[in-house]
Parts: structure tokens; C-alpha cells; sequence
């Protein structure tokens, strides 16, 4: 299949009528096959973001499709052309080969490709037959333009495999051409490298339209959709970010993916196949000796410059293999904005470092170890620390890491020293006091507490032998404020909040603990409900430099925050938050050419998932758990953890993978008991409550609420209700679907009410009172009842939490509850669940079975969409009405519709979903 993508081939035809051959080569004997766009594969998947561009190459002059192979251009231009036609545009096509390597012979083709969209084109060329090689590019070019000038229609020219032009006859051939083109010609050229420049110098901006690598690739949507599309079902939201990553949208290797799933020896998913590493294997057999040596090499970094290849290889060797990357479209793309940086392709890479290490590896060692003295030399320290622990160069990394562990630590890197703390396992006295507290407080941020409070105990004596850890000291605070920070960790919030704040009191801080500090106070007013309070504390400290290190706490603070607005209900403004946050990040990391650490993105990632899933919003939930999970068990706090797990189980439940839910879930309770989280181990008892009700198993039901209840009844010093919210939430359930009643169960649950709304706690006051409104209704109290379920249905409809009333676990009661409740409450709840319709588990089924339509499927239905009969369609797809026919069978057996009306609402209900993520 991989094959298939690359290599085009052209089967011989009959030469069209009234075209003579004569001996030579000059005159071409035409082949139909190079006339039109080659047929679409079966399970092209619908990338809406790209297909609507067609509507902006009729707006431009010349259209650009340039990418390596296998991104998918050549399928991209099919559809476009085949769109185009169904508006009524004229389209000509033309796929180029080596045998047409001379000027007359191109434009030759190219009448013929005209000729092709109308009879009235091309004929004045195509009529000189054997003098065709006596007439210059000037006359016969003349030719095409003057009966282009007398067209009457929009005619768009695609020219495929520009590549195997060489540069010299495409420009001799086509330049000419396109600048006195007529203005309803527009040509869209599509080519494994850089068009020549000559081609398109003369072009305004906003006449042409380029698109390469960066904006064919699949975005992580689109990997998912294809996954699903096929049929394969990765077992947890974090592998679909691993493939997606290992791959970087790169159709070929998707498609690879997905002949062959493989695993590493860790269970991560590789896209690596036989196909492409012979597809490397060619381009790399393209390049001469020097060339490929060079570029081998850069396959040992993760990104590089000009700057620095220079340094490592030549000027001059420098600049020539830039030229040829960029020229060719070798697997290459610039990070972010910046130019001057680039990155290859990860399977290229790798591709490229397996084959250095096995052909060249008297060099590896010392090319790692001069780029990473060249990183070191910019201040660039995760890249030399990565490049000189690679080239063994223990006792330098050791040096640097002396010199920046600090500034690694503020700017958010703690996994590099978490990573070198496992690694090298070093004793107290082989390193600076400094150097040690950096570890101590690297290692609580990776929640590794056991580890960090042993480190943190060992300063402390140390400084006591010395007789500096008095209140007075600096030292002393500092790990007195990291102290604070390991019991928040711990869930030990108000205890926490407490010393953070004597801390903060005691004296000024370095901005970076101050932050810490301020964080923790936040998060313990959080928790305590203390709203005045949590609103006043100041502000993540700036010291003036905007740098990595404010980022850091400022994701912290924001996700603190969205906790703090979600608990009220206050949806919209924590999400905003959080996008403004992640937006800050992307940005300020894109300026400075590095990669924030995944474990702090994972923070807000988590929040977003658990608010769009709260929403009704299915797929943006997926999109973030992708982003998040397989991280946030590095560095996310108890809340984030929570959020990105419970919802992810939910998520799985809903998808009808109960299995795999009660997996995650037990993945939950392993990272609960593991830091002794009792918290959240009442939050993953509550949840196996839910999903054992949802499918039925009483038993399992019953045993972990008993278990929660016998949890939540432990002493308890923190000021949080969750764990007795989640115990008295789990007795309701089991009321409610007519498994268990508990004495004073009402009155227990109405005090706790009273409590949750002095706190202003909206969405558990909601969560408690629609069970309690709903087991009234049921026990026959309509009057008691009736009044809960209309203030909760009020109140989610400010907060716009449906998943509350969608999820609430009903069992058998179900279907007696639509008969205790009042007729207006329920017009009230289909109003919201018709609202939120088009983001949850609705617009979910109608973008899985879209999925399954082909592409002139989707044309088809699209068609039907605008309200175009059968004739109509056919018509505009000029096929013939029988093929129409035959289409609506299959789009009505694929979307298990019976009427044309019905495939175009399914449309209609899954366009917001595509329409956002273009």
C-alpha cells in the first residue's frame, strides 16, 4: 500500500483520435491515464478543513501542493478537482513523468489536457502533429493562451508530479504560460519538492496558495477519525497521542499503522514498517556519499540549525545540505515561527540515527558531544545535558547540570532532574547545597514525596549541624516552603495552606518560591470553601523577565482556579482560563524553540477534558485526554489526576467499552493507594459505584459503596466535604434504583445540602439534589421532589452541565421516572439534551457513521444536503442518475437511514464538531 502512494504508475492507451505519432520521441503517443486524476483509494477519510480549499483555488492564480511522499496531495488535488466539477468549473488534468523531459512534449500534454476538460481546447497545439518540434515555446504556449482568452468558464489546471520535471524545462515550458494566462485559468502544481522560483517570483501574495507538510499532515482529530474509521481501537486515550506523535500526521506511516499495528517492548504503538524504511532507504540513495553521511547525522538531534550544522560539519557542506533538504522536502519542517530552526521527521530520524550508529559509529560520540558543548555554549541545557549523556560524557553533564539545575527547575523542567536523580543515585555530599535542594524539589513536583521528603530530612540535619536553620535563615524557609509544598502533594491542604503562608509572611522569597507558595495557600482556600478569601490571594509574582518560570505557576494557578469556578458552576470562565493559559504557553515556548514539559501541560489539558465532558462535548473531551494522559500521572495533582481518569472511564463507558473504563479506573487506584491518596480513592470507589449501576452488578455496586461510606467515616483534619459528599452521593444511587435504603439516609443528605450551598459548591449541590429530587418523585412525594428537579434543572442550565442529568444512574427506575415528573420539567431537559445534541454521544454516532461514507459518498449526501434531486446530482458529478441510484442504497445502509432527509440531518449534526476543529 505504501508503494501504491509513491509510485503513480500510467497504463498505455489507445492514442486519442486524430493524433499521429511519428518515430521519435519528440511526438508523444498520449496516454489517457495521464489525463485524469488518478481513482480514490477505498477509506479515504474526509478532512473537511482541507477539502473547502477548493473553493479558494478559484480565487487564486496558482495553487502549491508540496510535500514529501505520502502526505496525501495527489488525494487532496482528486478531490478538489472532483469538487470543482460538481460546481460546474471546468478541470483539466495532467500527471507529468520522466519521458516528458522536453518543452514541446509538456506543452504538448498539455493541450491534450485541456482538450481533455473541453473539446474546444488545445486543438490549434494538438493539430501540428510531426512539425509540433518546429514551433517554439513562445507560439505553441500562444496557441493554448489564445483559446483560454475565448473560454468562457472557470478552468482550473492541475499539473501533478512536478518533481519529475527537471527544474529547467519546467520553467522554459510553464513560465511563459502562466504569466499571460487569462484570469479564469487557475493552475494548481503539485510537486515532492520547491518549485523553481522562476515559476512563481512574479505572484502577490494573495494570489497564490501554498500549502506543504505542516498543513497536509493529520492533526490529532484526524488520526483519531482515521483509527476509528478503520476500526482500531487503541486501548487508552494516551496511545492515540503516541501515535500521532510517532508518526507526526504523516498519512503513509498511519496508513502503515494501520496494515500492522506494532508495540514497543513499553506498549507504546510505532508506526514503523518494511515500506517506509525502504522509502528512506531510496531518497537516501538519491543523495551523493557526502550528502547522506551528513544527513545520517543529523538524525542523532533533535532539532538543529544552520548555525549550529555549520559548526558541526562545514560552512559550506552546511549550506549545501540545507539547500537540498529544504529544496527536496526531505522529511524537513521549521519549529514554530523561526526559520532558522528545524526538525526532521521522527521516523526519519530515526531512520537516519539507526543507520548512522550501524555505518558510521567512530563519529557518533564525538558529533553528540560537539553539539552539545555548542547547546551548552546558548544556554540551551536540556539539549546538551541530552547530547552529553548520550556521548557518555558524565563528568561534563555533571558541571552543567551544577550550573542550571536551578533554572531548569524554575522554568518547569523537573523530569530532567527527576530523570538524572534515578539515574545517578548521588550521594549528599557529592553535590552543592543548591544542586541537592533543586533535586529535593524536583522530586516532589514528579510526586516521587517519599524520595523528596528524604532528601529534604537530610538537608535539614545538615544545616542543623551547622547551626543555620534558624528562623532567620534563608535556607531554612526555603525548606520550610518546600515542606509546604510536599504536604499539599499529599493532599495535607489545609496544613499545607498554613506553613505556606508563615513562609510567604516570613520573609521575601526568591520569585519562584513565592509562586509556590502562593499556589498553595490558593489551593488550601480552595478546598476549604473559603471563597473571600481564595479570590485575594495575590497574583503569580512577575519579576519583570515573563519567562518559563512564571508559566509554570501561572498553569498552576489557572488550573487551581478552574477548579475553584468549575466547583460553582461556573463553567465558561474556567475554561477560558485555562485556553488563555495553554495559548500563553504555546506561544512563549514557540519564541524561545523548546517544548514546555508535557506533565505541566497535562494540568489544564485534564481540567478541559472533565469541562467538555461536563458540557456534553465527547469529542474535544478525547482530543484533550489525548494531550494528557499519558503525563499527568508525572507531575498532576490529586484534582488534575481525578479529572483526566474519571472522565476518560466515563468516556470509555459511553463508547460501550465498559471494560477498558474499569481499567482506567483501576490504573486510578493503583496512583491512590500508591500516595496515599484517601481522597481520591473516594473518588475511584464512587465512580466504580456509577459504572457497576450503569451495567447492573449489584454486588459490585453495593461492596464499593460500603467501602466508601467505611472510608469517608475515618477521622479526617481537612476541611474538604468530598469524601462524605461522595459517601452520601452513593447511598442515593442505591435508594434510587431500589437496591438499598439507609436509615435517616433524607436527612443526612438534606444537611449535607444545606452545607454544600453555604459553600457555594454548585455542581455537587446539583449532583446531590437531582438523586434526592428524582428518589422523592419515585417514592411517590412529587411535592418534595418536583422543586429539587426544577432548581437543578435552572441551575444547570446557567452552568451548562448536562452530563449531570445524563448521567445520573437510574437503573430500572428509569423508565417509572418520566412518569413522576412534571411535563414541563421534561420539555426542560430535552431543550438542554437537544442543545448539547450536536457535541455529545449524538453527534458522536453521526460522525462514526459519516466516517464510513467514501469520499463521492459525502459529495453525494452534501448534494442532497442543499436540496439537489437525483438528476441534479448526477448532472453535477457527471455521472449517470442509475450511479446516483446506486450510491443513495449504499449511504442509506451505511448511516442506517431510510430517506434522503434524514442522511442531510446527520450532516447537518455533525458539521459544528468539523467546523470547530477546521
Amino acid at each position: 500500500m505504501i508503494d501504491a502512494m509513491i509510485m503513480k504508475g500510467r497504463a498505455l492507451t489507445p492514442p486519442v483520435p486524430n493524433i499521429v505519432s511519428s518515430s521519435g520521441n519528440d511526438v508523444p503517443l498520449l496516454l489517457a491515464t495521464k489525463l485524469s486524476p488518478p481513482r480514490l483509494a477505498r477509506g479515504i477519510l474526509p478532512r473537511p478543513r482541507l477539502e473547502r480549499l477548493a473553493e479558494q483555488v478559484t480565487e487564486r492564480s496558482i495553487t502549491v501542493l508540496k510535500a514529501p511522499p505520502g502526505f496525501g496531495k495527489t488525494t487532496l488535488a482528486s478531490i478538489w478537482a472532483d469538487s470543482l466539477a460538481a460546481q460546474g468549473v471546468a478541470v483539466a488534468w495532467l500527471s507529468l513523468d520522466e519521458q516528458d523531459e522536453s518543452v514541446q512534449r509538456l506543452l504538448f500534454y498539455l493541450a491534450a489536457a485541456l482538450n481533455h476538460a473541453d473539446p474546444r481546447l488545445g486543438l490549434s497545439c494538438l493539430g501540428l502533429h510531426t512539425e509540433l518540434t518546429f514551433f517554439s515555446m513562445e507560439t505553441l504556449a500562444s496557441l493554448l493562451i489564445h483559446e483560454l482568452i475565448g473560454f468562457d468558464r472557470p478552468l482550473v489546471l492541475f499539473v501533478d508530479d512536478c518533481h519529475r520535471i527537471g527544474d529547467p524545462i519546467l520553467v522554459n515550458a510553464l513560465r511563459f504560460f502562466i504569466e499571460r494566462a487569462p484570469q479564469h485559468l487557475h493552475m494548481v502544481l503539485i510537486s515532492r519538492r520547491e518549485l523553481p522560483v522562476a515559476l512563481l517570483e512574479k505572484r502577490y501574495v494573495d494570489d497564490l496558495l501554498e500549502l506543504d507538510s505542516c498543513q497536509l499532515r493529520f492533526s490529532l482529530e484526524e488520526t483519531r477519525d482515521l483509527l476509528r474509521k478503520a476500526g482500531l481501537e487503541l486501548e487508552q486515550a494516551g496511545d492515540l497521542s503516541a501515535v500521532h506523535q510517532d508518526t507526526d500526521g504523516w498519512i503513509a506511516a498511519l496508513r502503515a499503522f494501520l496494515l500492522a499495528p506494532q508495540f514497543d517492548a513499553r506498549g507504546e504503538p510505532r508506526a514503523t514498517s518494511r515500506g517506509i524504511c525502504l522509502l528512506f532507504d531510496d531518497l537516501l540513495d538519491s543523495l551523493d556519499g557526502p550528502s547522506r553521511d551528513y544527513l545520517c547525522q543529523l538524525g542523532l538531534l533533535d532539532k538543529f540549525s544552520t548555525a549550529l550544522i555549520c559548526e558541526l560539519i562545514g560552512a559550506q557542506p552546511a549550506r549545501q545540505l540545507m539547500g537540498e533538504l529544504q529544496c527536496r522536502q526531505l522529511f524537513i519542517s521549521s519549529l514554530g515561527e523561526h526559520e532558522h530552526w528545524f526538525k526532521l521527521h521522527p521516523l526519519f530520524r530515526r531512520h537516519l540515527k539507526r543507520t548512522c550508529l550501524d555505518q558510521q559509529p567512530d563519529v557518533v560520540a564525538s558529533f553528540r558531544f560537539r553539539a552539545a558543548q555548542w547547546f551548552a555554549k546558548r544556554g540551551h541545557w536540556l539539549d546538551a545535558i541530552k547530547l552529553g549523556l548520550e556521548a557518555e560524557q558524565v563528568e561534563q553533564v555533571r558541571e552543567w547540570i551544577n550550573r542550571c539545575a536551578m533554572e531548569l527547575l524554575e522554568r518547569g523542567d523537573f523530569s530532567t532532574l527527576v530523570m538524572l536523580e534515578k539515574r545517578w543515585k548521588l550521594e549528599a555530599g557529592d553535590v552543592s547545597l543548591p544542586l541537592r535542594m533543586a533535586r529535593a524539589w524536583a522530586m516532589g513536583l514528579a510526586l516521587e514525596v517519599n524520595v523528596a521528603e528524604t532528601l529534604l530530612n537530610e538537608l535539614e540535619a545538615d544545616l542543623a549541624g551547622r547551626q543555620q536553620n534558624g528562623p532567620a535563615s534563608r535556607d531554612y524557609w526555603e525548606m520550610q516552603s518546600l515542606r509546604a509544598m510536599l504536604l499539599g502533594l499529599a493532599d495535607h491542604n489545609e496544613t499545607s495552606g498554613a506553613l505556606a503562608a508563615r513562609c510567604y509572611q516570613a520573609m521575601q522569597h526568591r520569585p519562584w518560591i513565592t509562586n509556590v507558595l502562593l499556589n498553595l495557600i490558593s489551593c488550601s482556600h480552595y478546598h476549604a470553601g473559603r471563597w473571600d478569601a481564595f479570590y485575594t490571594v495575590p497574583p503569580t509574582f512577575v519579576d519583570g523577565r515573563q519567562g518559563p518560570g512564571l508559566l509554570f505557576h501561572d498553569c498552576y494557578r489557572q488550573s487551581i482556579n478552574a477548579l475553584g469556578e468549575c466547583a460553582q458552576g461556573r463553567l465558561q470562565d474556567a475554561q477560558s482560563g485555562l485556553e488563555h493559559v495553554l495559548e500563553r504557553i504555546e506561544l512563549s515556548f514557540n519564541a524561545r524553540m523548546e517544548n514546555p514539559n508535557p506533565a505541566l501541560l497535562a494540568l489544564p489539558n485534564a481540567l478541559l477534558a472533565q469541562l467538555h465532558y461536563w458540557r456534553g462535548d465527547h469529542e474535544a473531551s478525547e482530543t484533550h485526554l489525548a494531550k494528557c494522559m499519558d503525563f499527568i500521572a508525572m507531575g498532576g495533582f490529586l484534582d488534575c489526576l481525578a479529572a483526566g481518569y474519571c472522565t476518560q472511564a466515563r468516556l470509555q463507558w459511553h463508547q460501550g467499552a465498559a471494560t477498558r473504563a474499569r481499567r482506567t479506573l483501576e490504573q486510578l487506584d493503583v496512583l491512590a493507594t500508591r500516595h496515599t491518596w484517601q481522597r481520591l480513592r473516594a473518588r475511584v470507589l464512587l465512580e466504580r459505584v456509577w459504572l457497576n449501576l450503569q451495567d447492573n452488578k449489584i454486588r459490585e455496586a453495593l461492596s464499593c459503596s460500603h467501602a466508601l461510606v467505611e472510608l469517608a467515616s475515618q477521622a479526617d483534619t481537612e476541611a474538604t466535604l468530598d469524601k462524605r459528599v461522595y459517601a452520601q452521593l452513593s447511598l442515593l444511587w442505591l435508594a434510587l434504583c431500589g437496591i438499598e435504603e439507609t436509615p435517616i439516609l433524607v436527612e443526612n443528605i438534606e444537611a449535607l445540602l444545606v452545607l454544600l450551598q453555604e459553600r457555594q459548591l454548585e455542581l455537587m449541590y446539583c449532583d446531590i439534589a437531582l438523586a434526592l429530587g428524582a428518589y422523592h418523585c419515585l417514592r411517590g412525594l412529587p411535592e418534595q421532589g418536583q422543586p429539587l428537579l426544577d432548581e437543578v434543572l435552572l441551575r444547570t442550565q446557567g452552568s451548562g452541565a448536562i452530563s449531570l442529568l445524563q448521567d445520573l444512574p437510574l437503573g430500572q427506575s428509569c423508565e417509572r421516572l418520566a412518569d413522576h415528573v412534571t411535563a414541563q420539567w421534561k420539555v426542560g431537559v430535552d431543550a438542554l439534551f437537544s442543545a448539547g445534541q450536536r457535541l455529545g454521544p449524538s453527534a458522536h454516532s453521526c460522525n462514526a457513521a459519516l466516517l464510513g461514507l467514501t469520499v463521492k459518498e459525502r459529495q453525494v449526501v452534501q448534494l442532497v444536503a442543499e436540496g439537489k434531486s437525483n438528476k441534479q446530482i448526477a448532472r453535477d458529478l457527471n455521472v449517470t442518475p442509475e450511479t446516483i441510484k446506486s450510491h443513495m442504497k449504499s449511504i442509506f445502509a451505511k448511516l442506517k437511514v431510510e430517506s434522503r432527509a434524514q442522511a442531510a440531518v446527520m450532516l447537518q449534526n455533525a458539521q459544528p464538531s468539523q467546523v470547530a476543529r477546521a
